[in-house]
């Protein structure tokens, strides 16, 4: 979960940052960061959106501090979303059917279906050259365990674990 959350965390925080960022050199005249900013994904624009122009003061240590807190925070906070969307979300059965079975070619329109406590999702076998069906159970925090039912092909585990990112949101 760890990994997940760096993941998440630094990706988000990325995104949401580069594009105020790249603003902030526009606004500032700051063009040799701002064009330089593009062949380096966007890094350059955060050195010039926090560059101090000349003759300006220095930046109080406290304020950067403060703002490095911010950041951080920040940072886990969309790290936790990212990794764990479920937890504000919930449990569809598209991200669900995304997690578990990956996106099935000729899958049901909601993906995967739920019947009771449980959701039943299918998964791809080669070794079967179809479908096979799992039964799968959710937690709160959309990490889910799944046990095939019935027979299936060598390329199908009896039981499989994981957990519903924002990506499977994203795609599903």
């Amino acid at each position: 979960m760890i990994v997940d959350v760096v993941f998440y965390g630094v990706a988000l925080l990325w995104l949401l940052t580069v594009i105020p960022a790249g603003v902030a050199c526009c606004i500032r005249g700051q063009w040799l960061y701002f064009w330089f900013g593009w062949l380096t994904l966007g890094i350059l624009w955060y050195i010039g959106a926090l560059s101090r122009k000349p003759g300006q003061p220095a930046y109080a240590p406290r304020r950067v501090a403060t703002v490095l807190a911010a950041t951080a925070a920040t940072f886990l906070v969309l790290g936790f979303f990212g990794a764990r969307p479920s937890a504000v979300l919930g449990v569809d059965g598209h991200s669900l059917q995304n997690s578990v079975g990956d996106s099935l070619i000729f899958d049901s329109p909601s993906g995967c279906e739920r019947e009771g406590r449980f959701w039943a999702c299918q998964k791809w076998n080669s070794g079967y050259s179809g479908t096979v069906l799992y039964r799968v159970k959710v937690n709160r925090m959309g990490c889910w365990q799944a046990v095939r039912d019935g027979y299936a092909g060598e390329g199908s585990p009896k039981r499989l674990t994981g957990c519903v990112t924002l990506y499977d949101f994203l795609v599903g």
